[in-house]
């Protein structure tokens, strides 16, 4: 496939904040990889785009990243700009001297001047899947519609000189970790997620968690995985086991103590079997001997209260999954899935714990559980919309939470959320623990920032702002008209003249 021709305005603009200072480890062959493998099918699929980086206070003693990086003849489908903010603008901001980058503030120079018609925030070690670019390319994207996807995190051994196509084929055969919207998950070698140390199954059992599961929480005594309002499960029953599955669950606070519908569906989307939950209980799942693709999804229906302290919406939660290793199946019985509850018992009175639901909650029309994990890699919304949004909040702080704030402000102004699912993908390279948010590197990331003595945002500050943000169903904009640095000239170049 050749590129086609594309017009002269962008159709979509990639701002990136960085500054070469080797932050993470291996930036500039980390940039290197993303600008490469953008440029080059961006080319492939006919994407008229912009890269613009925003080099936000560069070090006096190294060259700035346009010199730094190496670029291939001018292509048709994509420019790169460079938008540069110099030392002595930076220092005009608090925290100066800790926070050499401000992240939020320096994405926001590069959305404020960006041309494109749709604006992708995102950062610097990141790689698009080819599905994902072939779906931008059909320029199919929407206003008042703000995109979002899973990060896939890949080792950061990239391989020297690659073309595209060789780094892509390394990124999905090297794959650790998704970042989704209910929570980070190992990835096991074929792919799938991995079961974590003390889960809620055995090892042995053959039974594996997909899309719509939390991680594990609770304690020794007592683990449980929220189930969202789909969930996948992938079976491989035991030579040993019948064709039924025992679960036990519970009511969550989402359901306000009013009975739950769970449900199995097939992968045409028709309903084979369901139930009403009014309590913790326990559940005989029958399904015939073979379920089609060893998948099966679980789709809960309840009163989805939104809760005080937590931006997750639960009706549900599974203490325990097992096969049933008793008697065979019942003679005559049909070989089709049905539910047999088994057991029920009172539910936990949430009103008390941790994850009470707000006490606004029946009085709150527009709550959602948005997809804010690794948001600030792939953020995507029409240019019009970040500007009624006035982009990210400016706070001179450590920037976590405040791409999240950004996603509910969007929902609240009436701005859709759309989650691109598989295949498409983005690929995040591995850097240096504690440069950046991971499950491993989060202790060392907290003990850094304590060091520089500089504030962030914490868990329970963002949740109040959601729950305001709830309450009135209108966006928390925090940032004047000015907002990236609108009445600041700021000198710009590009790679081609």
């Amino acid at each position: 496939m050749t590129a086609r021709q594309v017009s002269a305005a962008p159709y979509l603009s990639l701002v990136i904040a960085a500054r070469n200072d080797d932050h993470g480890g291996n930036l500039l062959e980390r940039m290197q990889a993303m600008i490469e493998s953008w440029i080059g099918q961006a080319e492939l699929y006919g994407i008229a785009s912009e890269i613009v980086v925003v080099e936000w206070n560069p070090p006096k003693d190294r060259p700035r990243l346009k010199d730094a990086l190496l670029w291939p003849p001018r292509p048709k489908a994509c420019e790169v700009r460079f938008i540069e903010v110099p030392p002595e603008v930076h220092a005009r901001f608090r925290n100066g001297m800790a926070i050499p980058l401000h992240q939020m503030m320096a994405k926001n120079v590069g959305i404020r001047r960006a041309r494109g018609e749709f604006v992708l925030a995102t950062n610097l070690d990141i790689i698009f899947s080819a599905e994902l670019m072939a779906f931008l390319g059909e320029h199919r994207l929407q206003r008042r519609v703000m995109y979002r996807m899973d990060r896939h995190d890949v080792a950061n051994d990239l391989p020297h000189n690659a073309s595209f196509p060789e780094l892509l084929a390394f990124c999905e055969s090297h794959m650790l970790r998704v970042f989704a919207r209910e929570g980070e998950f190992r990835l096991s070698a074929n792919g799938p997620r991995a079961l974590e140390k003390q889960d809620i199954v055995s090892a042995e059992a053959g039974i594996r968690f997909g899309a719509g599961w939390s991680s594990v929480q609770g304690t020794d005594r007592e683990r449980y995985r929220w189930v969202e309002s789909e969930a996948e499960l992938f079976l491989e029953r035991p030579i040993t086991a019948s064709a039924r599955l025992m679960l036990t669950g519970e009511l969550g606070p989402g359901a306000g103590q009013k009975p739950i519908r769970v449900e199995i569906v097939d992968q045409a989307g028709s309903t084979c079997a369901a139930v009403a939950i009014t309590g913790r209980c326990q559940l005989r799942i029958h399904m015939p001997d073979e379920p089609p693709g060893g998948r099966l999804l679980l789709r809960v229906h309840g009163s989805d209260l939104p809760l005080t302290r937590n931006p997750r919406i639960v009706n549900f939660r599974v203490l325990g999954l097992e096969w049933d290793l008793g008697l065979q199946s019942r003679v005559g019985a049909p070989q089709k899935w049905e539910f047999e509850v088994l057991d029920t018992r009172p539910a936990l009175n949430w009103a008390s714990s941790f994850d009470a639901p707000s006490p606004f909650a029946q009085d709150i029309r527009n709550a959602a559980y948005l997809h804010t994990n690794a948001c600030g890699d792939f953020t995507l919304l029409s240019r019009e919309d970040w500007f009624s949004l006035r982009a990210y909040p400016e706070f001179p702080i450590w920037p976590m939470h405040l791409d999240a704030l950004l996603c509910y402000a969007a929902h609240h102004a009436g701005i859709r959320e759309s989650i691109l699912r598989e295949p498409m993908r983005i690929y995040h390279i591995e850097h240096s623990s504690g440069a950046g948010w991971s499950p491993e590197g989060e202790q060392k990331r907290v003990a850094r920032v304590a060091a520089k003595g500089v504030p962030e945002m914490s868990y329970p500050e963002f949740t109040r702002w959601v729950d305001l943000m709830r309450r009135y169903n209108a966006p928390a904009i925090f940032t004047l008209a000015s907002w990236g640095l609108g009445d600041v000239p700021l000198s710009e170049d590009s790679v081609w003249p």
